[in-house]
């Protein structure tokens, strides 16, 4: 078997002590409980920018590999702290291979797996039938083809706790130019060193291979809520 390679807030308050009828109390009834919200800062729980040194197919019709399906997944970390991340966007690179001729409108599915021992494990999240929110030729040439910036926005962010997980993402060109995804340099911070590749799409039977994918996880930090409190 082979693959084709081309924060938590304390308040205090000082009170004084009560007079006899405990005029300075403010009553549950007139002072409603508080409740704050911190609004969720924009990050990314992966960054792995291109390399452009290599591309590995991820295809469900890859006409390259024989005509059969070839898809890959990525591995990362979310480290938030105990809050978690709502992945909402994805940012890629890749291209078209090996004519350099697009598909008109990208077929992208996307799915989040748990970690089972180093392989892709549960399916969290699944979103199919994507196409490109945006689809930008970069201007750099790779292989003979147009190396193109892929923006997919999902319908439903994924919440993720924090812990370790796998993103598995292919198109399907159909009959024509399979599309390819561009290796990239691991993230010091939240990527793992490796990815894995299927021949059957979605990926079932996993086989880990060397290198990694240029990718960005883009998404939300889950906003922290404090708890509702009274003043008596």
């Amino acid at each position: 078997m082979k693959i084709v390679i081309l924060s938590f807030v304390i308040v205090l308050f000082v009170m004084p002590l009560a007079a006899a009828d405990q005029s300075h109390r403010i009553s549950e009834i007139d002072q409603p409980a508080v409740e704050r919200h911190i609004e969720g800062v924009l990050d990314s729980t992966l960054n792995q920018a291109p390399n452009r040194s290599n591309g590995v197919f991820s295809d469900e019709v890859c006409d390259f590999c024989g005509g059969g399906a070839q898809v890959l997944a990525e591995n990362f970390t979310v480290i938030t702290g105990g809050l978690g991340f709502d992945l909402e966007q994805i940012v890629m690179w890749g291209g078209y291979f090996p004519n350099n001729v697009p598909i008109a409108v990208d077929d992208f599915d996307v799915l989040v797996h748990s970690d089972a021992a180093g392989i892709p494990g549960a399916v969290i999240c699944t979103e199919t039938g994507m196409a490109a929110t945006s689809r930008v030729d970069t201007g750099i040439d790779l292989f003979g083809v147009d190396e193109y910036l892929v923006t997919l926005d999902l319908a439903v962010a994924c919440n993720l706790a924090d812990g370790t997980y796998w993103i598995e993402i292919y198109n399907n060109t159909g009959a024509g130019d399979d599309w390819f995804w561009e290796t990239g340099t691991v993230d010091g911070v939240n990527g793992i060193i490796d990815s894995v590749f299927a021949l059957e799409a979605p990926g079932v039977t996993w086989l880990v291979q060397p290198g990694d994918f240029a990718v960005q996880l883009n998404g939300t930090v889950v906003p922290v809520e404090l708890q509702s409190f009274s003043i008596e």
